[in-house]
Order: C-alpha cells, then structure tokens, then sequence
C-alpha cells in the first residue's frame, strides 16, 4: 500500500463513512484513497462514529481523518455541528458518502452546505429487513425517497443496483464500480497454512482443511447455516477445523456458540476481528461466503488473490466473482454447502490448488485496485466537467 503523494491545487473529494471499523465499506475506502493519484485528487475522510482500526490506517497515509464520534445509529447536535463545520473548513469538490446512514445524512447536509457534487455509495443487495432494527428500515426507506438527490449512486455490484432500483432508488445517474483487491497483500503463501496451524496448537499435518468463514456477527451473514453444515460434515471428518473470523465471533457470544455440538468444539476457532486476515486467508483450504444478502464480498475477493477457492451463495455478484474458479450454492442451503465442501475436499490439494491459480487470475484480470481507482476517478472527473447542481 503505498502513501498518495497529493498537491494542495487537486480537487479534494470528502468521504463520509458511517464507521472506521474493520468492515468490508471501511476496507474499500482504505484501499481506494490509498491507490488514486494524489496528482489528481486529495482526500478527507469523516466517520459519523468514533476512530476505528481502519480509521487510524488511513491517518498513517497521511490522509486527514476526522471523526464525529455519535453513538451508533444516533444522531447528536454536538456531532452535527461538528460535520457543518467541517464542511465549510475543508470545502470539498466533491462529497463521496458511504453506506446507508452516512447517505443520508451525508445528502441532507452536504445539499444544505451546497456541496455542488454528491456521490452515495450503496454496497449491498437483497436485504430481509425484518432483520434489521427499525432504525435502519427507516433510514434506507428515507434515503429511498432522496434518492434523486445525489449526482450519482455507485454500487458496488449489478445485484445491488437492481435490488435498490427495484425498493425505490430513482437516482439520476447509476455507475457500477466492483470492489478491488491489493495483490501485493493477497496473495499465496507457502507457510501461511503451517503458521495458521501452530496458532491454533495443531499439527497441520494432521488437518484435512482448513474451511474459513469471514464476516462479522450480523443476521445476513447467516452464521447458524455455516455452523451447522460444519457440525455435519464433522460427523464424518474430524480431521476438518472451521476458522470463524469478524466483529463478535468469539466464544462470549452466546447466540453462536450454543449452535455449536459440545462433541465439536475442538473443530471450531472462533477468532474475533483481525487485523491480518490476509496471513488467514493464505493459510485456507477453502474459504466461504454464506451470506444470504451481498453486494460485492471482500472476503471471497481477498480469497480468490490468495489462490483459494472458495464456495458462496448465490446473492449479489458472489457468483460473477468467483466464475468458474469456485462453487455457488443457495442461501440457507445446509446440503448444498456441505455438497460443495465434499466436492472440493475430493479434489485434493493439487485439485485445489489448480482452482486457487484460475481464480487469482480472475481477480488479476478484473479486479485488481489499482483499475478499480481509477474508475472512481473517472467518475470524479465527469463530475468536475460538468455545471455543479447547488
């Protein structure tokens, strides 16, 4: 990752984001500032929450990062106030919002500070909001209704662009922009599944595969169908470990862990958030995305660079991704998902490996960061020639 080496005379485009947490918006964000050209454009970013890891990885490219530090899912005067002025100090070109909550209060204030060019950023599809708080139902209905206010919406999948067309988004101009992924940090490494082993106090020698899930706790990433596709598979290899990684993946969750067989606990490692999922990704056998709403994964693209091949379920653009390199099962299929592990544990680990190779190409050829960049600066720069709307 290098750091962008910006002049004071580029236009400076503002990035609001909901929060700086380890997440897969936050990391995209990460990874674009880092890669546009800092002869073309200069960046801010401001988080409606407080300071993140990903929040404190962005200051350390030098890039300005402010935070509003308003409790989740609740707005406050002090942090309102503060975004105003922020607004008016920076003077942004370009006012760039990410996710749903970070939209709309990103479009009400930014076309009240008469920022001339909005971008919202949508980044996922098929959302069951009964899942969800009514918070969050109310926002996205909100941002529905105000949705002809920004100059573009850009998702980050085809799914997602149908799916918030079809709830109501009525945006004036639509630009899909897939996310990108860094290959100099995934990518495959010899020893990362010997040293993911040691971590765990187990002889790789003796473990079939590891099979890894990355996604925080959250309803659509459906964590009880991976948990008891496992418990199944397990009745018949004892010799597989599943690695579970993300926000609130951890033995204190309750909800989680008593899903799990007492029999196979051993099997599974509930590691929290990490900051090196790139050292875990290469360390996989086969890695996973059962979510059963998605726009555009990381994990299976963080994956894919590391040559692992992955299994997902059929929800955004999961099976765009991985192509032929991997294979597509239906959400809350527990058969489904243990068939498609079953049939990649038959290849053997030179069947996996072949598929791993094809699919880090895939990523090479479509998906790369810095190709990603520069689309988000060709969308910029249209905007920049064209008359502001105030």
């Amino acid at each position: 990752m290098r750091i962008p080496t910006t002049s004071n005379q580029c236009p400076l485009v503002l990035h609001l984001i909901t929060t700086l947490d380890f997440g897969g918006a936050e990391i995209m964000l990460l990874k674009l500032v880092s890669r546009m050209d800092g002869k073309r454009f200069r960046n801010h970013v401001i988080c409606l929450a407080e300071e993140g890891i990903v929040g404190r990885r962005i200051s350390e490219l030098g890039i300005p990062v402010h935070n509003l530090n308003m409790p989740r899912g609740r707005l406050t005067l002090r942090g309102l106030t503060k975004f105003i002025r922020l607004i008016r100090k920076i003077n942004p070109e370009i006012l760039q919002t990410w996710m749903y909550h970070a939209d709309l209060i990103g479009g009400l204030v930014g076309k009240l500070s008469r920022i001339r060019r909005i971008c919202w950023n949508i980044r996922c599809s098929n959302m069951d909001l009964g899942r969800y708080r009514p918070t969050t139902r109310i926002t996205l209905k909100m941002c529905a209704m105000l949705s002809p206010l920004p100059d573009v919406i850009i998702a980050n999948s085809r799914e997602g662009k149908d799916y918030h067309r079809q709830i109501g988004y009525r945006g004036k101009r639509w630009e899909v922009i897939p996310n990108g992924f860094d290959l100099q940090v995934f990518k495959p490494d010899g020893q990362a599944r010997a040293r993911l082993a040691k971590e765990l106090g187990l002889d790789d020698k003796r473990v079939l595969a590891f099979i890894g899930y990355i996604a925080r706790f959250d309803p659509m990433k459906d964590h009880a169908t991976f948990v008891d596709a496992a418990s199944q598979l397990l009745k018949k290899r004892r010799d597989v470990h599943f690695l579970l990684v993300g926000r609130n993946i951890d033995w204190e969750n309750r909800e989680l862990t008593e899903r799990i067989p007492d029999l196979f606990q051993s099997n599974f490692h509930l590691l929290g958030e990490r900051d090196d999922v790139e050292k875990i990704c290469a360390g996989l056998d086969i890695a996973c995305s059962v979510s059963l709403g998605e726009g555009f994964p990381n994990v299976i693209g963080e994956a894919m660079a590391c040559g692992v091949p992955c299994v997902v379920t059929d929800v955004g653009d999961s099976a765009f991704i991985v192509g032929d390199t991997g294979l597509v099962v239906r959400p809350r299929d527990v058969q489904g998902l243990l068939s498609a592990w079953k049939r990649l544990l038959d290849l053997g680990e030179d069947g996996r490996a072949e598929l791993g190779n094809a699919a880090r190409e895939r990523i090479k050829d479509f998906f790369d960061i810095s190709k990603i960049a520069q689309r988000y600066e060709e969308v910029y720069t249209s905007l920049l020639k064209e008359p502001g709307r105030v």
